[in-house]
């Protein structure tokens, strides 16, 4: 096998625990399964009178990503050791990288929705390309700095992050789709 194909399958391998937390949701999101978690983040709490965060911002997305992510991360955990396509840092303490790759993520989807809301941005409109480019990145770019203090090079981040913007369209395109998300005009 080359160099290419274990860079692009290491890359690839990152974004599993966000990825498949992320088709599973869309999943649950469609069955309406686990709506009890669906209680705002924000308690509807504001701030010079606008919420804290979108009204999107509920408990499911974030206990979602961080109990399957964590999962996932067990399984590339106890996968890794005779699998070469699956990214070293997985042979790391998968408890300690599974929660704080996902509660990363969804803590930066927070601070962006939270400076949204500063910005007087509607949660779903488009808030042109430079905030189009942050609400596809804002999850990646902070589980991303948790990969790099566990030691991923960062030619491999980079690479994985390029997928992963592509990957972050793919599943807006897919829940526009499914009628879960509405398409930014």
């Amino acid at each position: 096998m080359t160099e290419t194909f274990f860079l692009v399958a290491n890359a690839l391998s990152l974004l599993l625990p966000i990825l498949l937390s992320g088709i599973f949701f869309i999943f649950c999101i469609k069955k309406r399964w686990f709506e009890f978690l669906n209680h705002p983040i924000d308690a509807g709490l504001s701030l010079g009178g606008v919420r804290l965060f979108g009204p999107n911002k509920n408990w499911r997305a974030p206990v979602f990503y961080v109990v399957f992510g964590t999962g996932i991360t067990y399984v590339l955990h106890f996968l890794a050791p005779s699998q070469t396509w699956i990214a070293r840092v997985f042979l790391s303490d998968p408890l300690v990288l599974g929660l704080l790759s996902t509660i990363a993520y969804s803590g930066a989807e927070l601070v962006n929705s939270f400076i949204k809301r500063r910005l007087h941005k509607p949660a779903g409109s488009p808030g042109g390309k430079l905030q189009t480019f942050f609400d596809n990145v804002d999850g990646a770019f902070a589980s991303g700095i948790v990969l790099f203090c566990f030691g991923v090079p960062l030619g491999l981040l980079l690479v994985s992050f390029l997928f992963s913007f592509a990957v972050h369209a793919g599943t807006d395109l897919l829940m526009q789709s499914l009628k879960l998300k509405e398409a930014n005009k």
